[in-house]
């Protein structure tokens, strides 16, 4: 019997021999399976007090490098940086801000490509900006062969924009600003020990709540009366703390102490009771100023050197104004005992939040 040496050289062979002769059967090579697409990765990190410093990454290898790169590049640019957006898949991410002589305004987002992109991000920036346009642009893609788009954490909604109350304008949101306008640092007292210590020194400084830092996403930052009145300026441009007079109008504006306060205060955290087992109560923040239990900072001459020993109920926002010439008190607004809004003196060491009015 003879074999045709072609056959043999099939990929795969099998002889049946039959009485009619020799049949070859041939099983087909298998069709290469089509290679998935690769996940690539992006991210977008913004120090969410000053919109001028960013840092953008795409097509890295996972979520975490994706982060990674972005916090470093926007860390590298001088600010304190956290992650607004990350996202895989093929597609642009755009960012879009407001010239800095005017003010701090922001907004971002993604599409299939960075023109689509790009509109997302201007129509977001004027939720915040008070319809400035925001001429500063920046933007990033994945690679076209990557996986389809897909966000995975759009910080977007935690973003919120100036509320008009009255003839007034003011921030949704406490201050929280590491340097002053000019770009100079404020000082960073980390703990009791370094806030005693410019309280002492009347040194302009700020602190975070609890000397936690990661409660400055949420409450921002607290600062003493010195630095809120230094002559670098707390506020950017377009903006001031407001001064005493200027709470009062805004309580006015929201139908009086009687009113205001359910107004103004944020619907969480309010309902927390004190060591006397009172609670200021919960607001509805029809206002939209949403102000939360941010607490304050007992300074060193009248905190008895424990800075938050009155807990977060004793919420603070301070004015610019001061009792008297020389005086060491200055005006704030907190509630009252009837959970109503006032504008009180207390010592210009204390740590209180701030919150801006525009110009």
């Amino acid at each position: 019997m003879k074999i045709n040496k072609l056959l043999l050289m099939a990929p795969v062979l099998v002889l049946l021999a039959t009485a009619s002769g020799i049949v070859a059967q041939v099983k087909k090579p298998a069709a290469k399976a089509a290679v998935p697409a690769k996940t690539k990765y992006g991210a977008l990190a913004i120090d969410r007090s000053n919109g001028f410093y960013y840092g953008f990454s795409f097509d890295q290898p996972n979520l975490a490098e994706a982060e990674k790169r972005a916090v470093h590049e926007c860390n590298k640019r001088g600010g304190a940086c956290s992650i607004v957006l990350t996202y895989s898949g093929t597609g642009c991410a755009a960012y879009r801000t407001i010239n800095g002589n005017v003010g701090t305004a922001f907004g971002w987002g993604i599409a299939k490509t960075k023109e689509e992109a790009d509109a997302i991000a201007i129509k977001e920036c004027l939720k915040r900006s008070g319809g400035i346009q925001p001429n500063n642009f920046v933007w990033s893609c994945n690679a076209a062969q990557a996986a389809p788009l897909k966000e995975i954490y759009n910080a977007s909604p935690e973003i919120t924009g100036p509320v008009k109350i009255g003839n007034q304008v003011w921030t949704s949101t406490n201050l929280n600003v590491s340097t002053y306008r000019n770009g100079e640092q404020i000082y960073y007292a980390a703990n009791q020990k370094e806030w005693e210590k410019v309280s002492r020194e009347k040194i302009p400084a700020y602190c975070y709540l609890n000397f936690d830092s990661s409660n400055d996403k949420k409450y921002g930052k607290l600062y003493n009366f010195y630095a809120v009145t230094d002559r670098r300026g707390l506020a950017p441009a377009g903006w001031h703390v407001p001064t005493s007079n200027e709470f009062v109008t805004l309580i006015s504006a929201l139908g009086g102490e009687k009113v205001a306060g359910k107004k103004m205060r944020g619907t969480k955290g309010w309902d927390i009771q004190d060591s006397y087992k009172f609670a200021h109560g919960n607001g509805d923040n029809s206002s939209g100023l949403n102000l939360l239990t941010n607490g304050s900072a007992g300074g060193d001459e009248y905190g008895g050197g424990q800075s938050f020993k009155y807990g977060i109920w004793l919420s603070y926002w301070w004015s610019a104004s001061t009792k008297s010439i020389g005086d060491s008190f200055a005006y704030y607004l907190d509630f009252n005992k009837y959970s109503e809004p006032r504008v009180t003196d207390y010592s210009k060491t204390t740590g209180c939040a701030v919150r801006l009015v525009k110009d």
